[in-house]
This record gives C-alpha cells, structure tokens and sequence, in this order.
C-alpha cells in the first residue's frame, strides 16, 4: 500500500523533472528544440520515481489532474460566453381566487325577460346527460387550492368488498367500477361539469355557497354549531355539527385546502374531542326525540370518515377509525342491523341508514373493518323491512321495522333511506322502481306560510330528513325519477333560502318542515338543504340510464 512517504515522492519527482530542483522564471526560456532534448529525462525520472508506485494511486493522481484541468476549463468558457444580455425571471406563485357568493343578491331562479317567437320551438332538457355530445372530463381543475390528489380519497378503497352474490357496489360513481365516485368531482371542473351534467345551475351553486358562508359566520370558536342559539333545542349539537362538517366537504373544502379549511378543521376537531375510548361519539348528547346518542356517533363517523378520505390528517383518520370499528364491533346486531341500544334484535331502518352512510364513506376512505359481516348485516335487516306484498307496485318500499304494515302516504323517510341502503349494499336499480314510484307521488315541498306539517292547496311540508334521503336515492334511480324529483328539489329550495331582506338568517333555510327540523334547528335545517344541492358532485351516480 502506498504511503505518504510515497506520494511526496511522487510529487518531487514532477517538480524536479520540469523544474530542474531550481524556481523557474515566469517567461519561457527555453526553444522547442530543447525542449524536445530534456523530453527523454522527464520520462525517466517519472518512471523511476513512480515505477514502484501501486497503479491506482497513479490513477488517482491523473484523474485529479484531469478534473481540475476540465473545471477550470469550463469555468473559463462560462466567463467568455457570459453577456450583459442574460435574463433572470422570477416569478411568484398566487393561488387561484375562489368563488364568492354575493349575498346580497337574491338567489332566485333564473327568467329570461325576452319572449321567444311562437314558432320558435327550444328544446332545453333538465338534464344535459340527455346530450349524447355532453362530456365529463376527468382532469381535475382547481377553483380553490385544493390539492386533488390528496382530495379524492382512496380509488381502489370501494372496490373489492365481496357480499354474497352481487357484492356490494365497487365504488360510488358511474357504473360502479373506478374512480369516479371518490371525492374528485367536488371541487374545480369535475364540479362544473357534474352540476351541467346531472341538473345543477348557477343558482344551485350560489345557494350552495350562501348556506356554508352562514354556517361559517355562526361556527363557535371551538368549532361546534350551537343549536339553542338557532331555534333548536339544547344538547344536541353533535349531529348538527357533523352535519355541517359534511357540507363544507361536500363542496370539496376539507382541513388542508379551501377558504373553508379552518371550519372544517375546528369541527372535526371538536367532534374527536367527545370521542371516548371505545370510540363512542357523542356520549351525553340527546337525540331528538331519545335519551341516546347513537344518531350522533354514526353521522359523527360518517363526517370523520369523509374527512379522513380527503385530507388524510393523522388525527382525524384514527379517530374515524376508532369510530367506524365500535359502530361494526360494539354496536351492530351480528349481520344485522342498528338500534338505540348496542346489539339490540330489533333494530329499525332509520338508524340504520346513518350507519351504512358510515360504513360506505369508511370504506371509500380506506379504513379498516370487517366489510363482509357489516354490509351483508345491513342488507339482511333492510330486506326483513321491505313491505310485504303480491302486489310488485310494494317491491322496494320499506317500513321503520321489520313486521310493519306498509300504508300509503306514510314511510316515505324509510322508505327512502331503505332503497339507498340497499343501493349501497350492492342491489339493482329495478328491484327498487317501486319504491321510486311511491315517492314519485310525493315530491318535496317547502311552504314557509304553512309552518311545519302544514298543508295547502293540496301540497304538504315534508322535512329536510325527507328531503335529504329523497335527494340522494332518486338521483342514484335517475332517469325521469331524477328529472322530476330533482326540478322540484333544487327550485323548491332555491325559492325559499333565506335572503338578505331576512338578515342574519341570509342563506340559511328556516326549519319549517317537520318535528326534526324544529328540534334540531336551523343549523340542521341549513346543513342538510346544502347537501341536497351538493348532491350532483357529492357522489355519482352508480349506473348510466
């Protein structure tokens, strides 16, 4: 091995080989010709002095003469070519204004003053998926700054559930299979062309965002919605409070990205903090009409699943999984469904269907589970409530309980959420043309001057629990139950939001439509009127007409 000893050697034997052991003067001093004849001596000092060297350290050394030969090279060449003509841009990154709502302008429907010509014949259909050249893109443009990637939850998370026969739906979206249905259509031009496509407007949207900036401006600081303050009753703000969670998400603004980011992240943030260790939401909180407070805890962990798929923040994803594996391990009958008491046998449809919205969002969101045992027990205990009849009109109608005897003009709300539950859980769309049927017959309705209940000139009040599952199964039917539910839905609620001649209330809704609506409030009432107009971007449709 070579030593210093050696190196030094080396070095001395170059100098001396071209220095003669003397300094040299800076000019040249001698002629080629002399040069030419001192040429033998220098071969054979080098090879003298470093004959004996290992061959790598003389590689060593060359390669350090050539690389500082080559940089210095370079660097001479970069001052030569440098001009005085050199352009340096620098450039600011500016995020994309979003979308304000001006609320001071009525958000009332759309009139076109202009009379057309008797003969003028213009064919406008409600929906433009009627268009045969209509287009949905699946680039994802940004109106806010949402970062789309991290927005549009797990793609392959809804698609390998296995339940018996016809499994459940692999995804949320058109035709069941792909990405569609994740949350990557709720902000930026997949919005855009969702609200063309299946039957929004401009002024859908423009209530949509009145609604979250009322919710917004009536947030308490530690990030629930009080519902004694707005004409609900006291200790009930969880729901309430996931409720309006899931309007700013269904509008595709989560804990990272949006205007509304620092909403969405007190309210989740407060819903984990009444989470007990079990994974429990909403212990000491009342329900509407019961001492429980299992309504909370499902709409709790369905708004902490959606969270979690969304923006993935580490908090908010255990807590919707601590939540999603009480109500699945400590909650639900096995392969059944849900009550007001943990494991109960008789479970009824209503609670139920908040737990399948929870378990389909976990779902989507990546979360873990036992998806076999949760949604094949769900889809058992519906089944026992569909109505009992020779007549196939019945077929996809369904009561409160299992047993019940189905009467005309009552469980619509059942009736409702068990056809979405049962779309959930994987079964066709025609079983259930029945049940679209019935609730043909009973379009929503929203007359502030009737109160709740009330009934005039033949239409009555429905509330907005009616109106939020309605919304949501008859868009999963489409076709004519969609054109028909959704003109009157989407105008109905546009016509009656609150507007700025009503004050503090401008853009919410008032809770006129039943019991629920006036126990909760008009937190409730608002929250859930903008997740019915969010309903063409929230979640696709899972079959093309």
């Amino acid at each position: 091995m070579a030593t210093s000893t050696d190196l030094n050697a080396a070095i001395d034997a170059v100098q001396e080989s071209l220095h003669g052991g003397e300094p040299q003067p800076l000019g040249p001093t001698t002629t080629g010709e002399e040069a030419v004849a001192e040429a033998p001596g220098l071969a054979e000092a080098l090879q003298k002095r470093l004959g004996s060297l290992p061959w790598w350290v003389i590689s060593v050394i060359a390669h350090a003469i050539l690389l500082f030969l080559f940089v210095t090279f370079f660097a001479a060449a970069r001052m030569m070519t440098a001009t005085s003509d050199d352009l340096f841009v620098q450039s600011e990154f500016t995020e994309p204004e979003e979308p304000e709502v001006d609320m001071q302008k009525p958000r009332d429907l759309f009139r076109n003053p202009v009379d057309a010509p008797a003969e003028v014949s213009v064919e406008q259909p409600v929906l433009a998926q009627d268009d045969p050249d209509a287009e949905v893109s699946d680039h994802f443009e940004t109106d806010n700054d949402m970062d789309s990637a991290t927005a549009r939850g797990d793609e392959n998370a809804f698609s390998t559930v296995p339940l018996g026969g016809t499994g459940v739906i692999g995804t949320i979206g058109v035709g069941g299979g792909g990405p569609a249905g994740v949350y990557g259509f709720r902000n930026g031009g997949g919005r855009r062309k969702c609200i063309m496509r299946y039957g929004g407007s401009k002024q859908s949207e423009s209530a949509v965002e009145a609604a979250l900036k009322w919710l917004a401006d009536h947030q308490e600081a530690d990030g629930h919605w009080d519902c004694a303050k707005h004409e609900g009753k006291k200790n009930l703000d969880v729901g309430p409070t996931a409720l309006a969670v899931l309007a700013f998400l269904g509008a595709g603004y989560t804990e990272k990205a949006g205007k509304y980011r620092d909403n969405v992240r007190r309210g989740a943030a407060w819903l984990i903090s009444k989470q007990a260790e079990n994974g429990e939401i909403g212990v000491g909180y009342r329900e509407m009409w019961h001492a429980n407070h299992y309504y909370h805890h499902a709409m709790a962990g369905l708004a902490l699943a959606e969270a979690a798929g969304m923006a993935k923040v580490p908090e908010t994803v255990a807590a919707a999984q601590k939540a999603i594996e009480y109500s699945v391990n400590e909650h639900q009958k096995p392969y059944g469904g849900w009550r007001y008491k943990p494991k109960t046998n008789r479970g009824d449809v209503s609670l139920t269907g908040w737990f399948v919205m929870q378990l389909k969002s976990a779902k989507m969101a990546g979360l873990r589970f036992e998806t076999v045992k949760a949604f094949s027990g769900a889809m058992n205990f519906v089944n026992e409530c569909e109505a009992k009849s020779k007549d196939t009109r019945y077929e996809g109608r369904f009561t409160y309980q299992p047993g019940q005897k189905f009467q005309d003009g009552k469980f619509l709300n059942t009736t409702a959420i068990g056809m979405l539950c049962c779309l959930f859980c994987g079964e066709k769309r025609d079983r259930l043309l029945g049940g679209a049927e019935y609730l043909m017959q009973y379009l929503p309705t929203y007359n502030a001057a009737d109160g709740a209940g009330g009934v005039s000139g033949g239409r009555r009040n429905f509330p907005f629990y009616y109106y939020y599952y309605g919304t949501l199964v008859m868009f999963q039917m489409g076709g004519r139950h969609w054109k028909a539910w959704n003109g009157v839905m989407r105008d109905t609620l546009i016509e009656n939001q609150c507007t700025a001649k009503d004050g503090d209330n401008n853009g919410s809704w008032s809770p006129l439509g039943g019991a629920d609506d006036k126990v909760a409030g008009r937190v409730y009432s608002t929250a859930m009127g903008a997740l019915c107009l969010e309903v063409y971007y929230r979640y696709l449709p899972m079959y093309k007409d």
